[in-house]
């Protein structure tokens, strides 16, 4: 019987001892979270140094950004000039013709032209040559009217300089002459 009396105690002694290691274990659980809690000048420190941090990044950021774009107009205008090369190396070949005798054929100038004209459009720029087109105020500034009554209204009867895009965007009008009829 002393060995039945003794598992039983074993038994209820094994039992509160668990209930009070988790009686114990509980209250240090609370302390814990009492001691992680930040006061409120701490919240205030770290949200300050959180602030400063994001906006030395968003500076750093600006100024990359500003680099990138530095860098992309530079390289940008490689190409560009790549192509313009050739273009530059035909009309010194061309003047290589002249001789005392001899001027420069127009139709050298004229296949230089188109060609300069090729590199442009390859690179996004646009010559604009309205001549015989209605004016558009957009596109074109007018210099001077005439009163030619062969010619319809609002048309453009001479081009004084030619205008110029850059992908579609308006660089320089066209310097134009425009038809005006009276009515």
């Amino acid at each position: 019987m002393t060995k039945k009396k003794d598992s039983k105690v074993d038994q209820v002694n094994t039992s509160e001892l668990e209930d009070v290691q988790d009686n114990i274990e509980q209250p240090e659980e609370e302390s814990d979270l009492e001691e992680v809690e930040p006061s409120a000048e701490e919240k205030i420190s770290s949200l300050e140094d959180q602030m400063m941090r994001l906006q030395a990044e968003m500076i750093n950021t600006r100024k990359s950004a500003q680099n990138d774009i530095a860098r992309a107009r530079i390289f940008g205008l490689e190409s560009f000039m790549k192509d313009l090369l050739s273009v530059i190396d035909n009309l010194f070949r061309n003047l290589d013709f002249k001789t005392e005798e001899n001027t420069i054929p127009a139709d050298g100038y004229e296949l230089i032209l188109r060609e300069l004209e090729n590199v442009l459009g390859k690179n996004g720029i646009v010559l604009l040559d309205p001549l015989g087109d209605e004016f558009d105020p957009k596109l074109h500034e007018a210099i001077s009217a005439s009163n030619d009554k062969d010619k319809g209204n609002n048309i453009i009867v001479s081009v004084a300089q030619k205008g110029c895009t850059l992908n579609d965007r308006l660089i320089r009008p066209a310097l134009v002459v425009v038809n005006k009829i009276p009515h």
